[in-house]
């Protein structure tokens, strides 16, 4: 087994049997990430087990990927895409819940499906939970056994890795998508200026703000995880605008005046962000290009005609309000379907200074300040 340790917890060891490489395993204990690769004769990983590294201090399956390759000169991760992917989904309690499933077929059709965690869907299950193996642990899940030895890596770090390990959707420019007057440059050349639109307050009587298509508001819409106290919040909407044309970008709850000294991705309440993969994150589904902002209290307190005719306005936003929650909906227009984050801006200590809801608008993915 041959092992080479960096700081921050990030290795890679390379298991041998016969003096060939059987299996890789990958450690990056920053990001909470283990995956457990099995190599073919030809070298090429075939079937990755993930796993994430919990509070607890366990190891809790993360997700199974496995790729068939057609010929022994087939690429590595031909297509990228797994010909197998299933990914175990978590209840409260962190236990095993449902697995999402996805298999390319022979005729190159997806079938995605799920099910419950005790009907895994491949012959042998990997185990569910593990302590943290020591680096000579690893040799036996992945069914290597027999005498091991353990052999030190080069004595030079890289300055880069070959391999990163995967993490969830971070903040790109959320600051500058709600600071009035930025400018920024896009990918393909143009200046956008950031416009900011005041759009009222909104009223969280629980301190529970929901954000999620309007249309779809129901007593089942998840309300953010951070909850503030209860209250009135002034809301912004903001517009990335060049020769008087713009689209809306984000939207912002102002929790307190406090500066933004660090953005976290929000998580809906019960979700964990380790059951998050690479550029995931947890956002309530948006069909309509709209997205609501209500008190957890106001979900069902809006008839569904009333929410229907205040959207596709042409405005930036729209407000609704109830005086049996004593709150108010507030309607923003977005710009795609799908789901969208929100970022915590956190003070410098730590406090919650606001809400920015990030529509993802692709322009502003890649762009840079100007």
């Amino acid at each position: 087994m041959w092992c080479r340790r960096v700081a921050g917890g990030q290795y890679a060891a390379v298991l041998l049997a016969g003096g060939v490489a059987r299996a890789v395993v990958e450690v990056c204990w920053s990001a909470h990430h283990a995956e457990l690769w099995h190599l073919d004769d030809a070298g090429r990983r075939y079937r990755g087990v993930s796993y994430r590294r919990w509070p607890d201090d366990r190891l809790r399956l993360f997700e199974v990927r496995s790729w068939n390759y057609a010929e022994r000169d087939t690429p590595e991760f031909d297509g990228d895409r797994p010909t197998f992917q299933a990914h175990v989904s978590r209840d409260r309690a962190a236990a095993a819940d449902r697995i999402e499933i996805s298999a390319v077929l022979r005729d190159g059709r997806t079938l995605r499906t799920s099910r419950d965690w005790p009907d895994w869907p491949e012959r042998t299950r990997p185990p569910e939970e593990l302590a943290v193996p020591a680096v000579g642990g690893w040799a036996r899940l992945l069914g290597m056994t027999g005498p091991l030895t353990v052999r030190p890596g080069p004595a030079a770090v890289p300055g880069t890795f070959p391999w990163q390990p995967p993490r969830p959707l971070r903040p790109h420019l959320v600051g500058e998508m709600v600071t009035e007057g930025a400018r920024l440059r896009t990918e393909d050349g143009r200046t956008p200026t950031i416009e900011r639109l005041p759009a009222g307050t909104i009223r969280l009587p629980s301190g529970t703000l929901v954000v999620a298509d309007p249309a779809w508001l129901d007593a089942d819409s998840r309300p953010l995880a951070v909850r503030v106290p209860p209250g009135e919040y002034p809301v912004d909407a903001f517009r990335a605008v060049e020769n008087g044309t713009g689209l809306t970008v984000a939207c912002r709850v102002t929790v307190t005046d406090a500066p933004v000294a660090s953005w976290q991705l929000a998580l809906l309440d019960g979700d964990h962000e380790l059951d998050l993969g690479d550029g995931e994150f947890f956002g309530n589904p948006v069909d309509t290009a709209t997205v609501g902002l209500v008190d957890r209290r106001g979900a069902t307190a809006y008839p569904a005609d009333e929410i229907e005719a205040h959207m596709g306005s042409a405005t930036p936003y729209q407000v609704l309000a109830d005086r049996k929650t004593g709150t108010n909906l507030v309607i923003v227009p977005g710009t795609s379907d799908g789901a969208y984050p929100v970022w915590l801006g956190r003070a410098a200590d730590g406090t919650l200074s606001c809400y920015v809801l990030d529509f993802l608008e692709p322009d502003m993915r890649t762009a840079e300040p100007a």
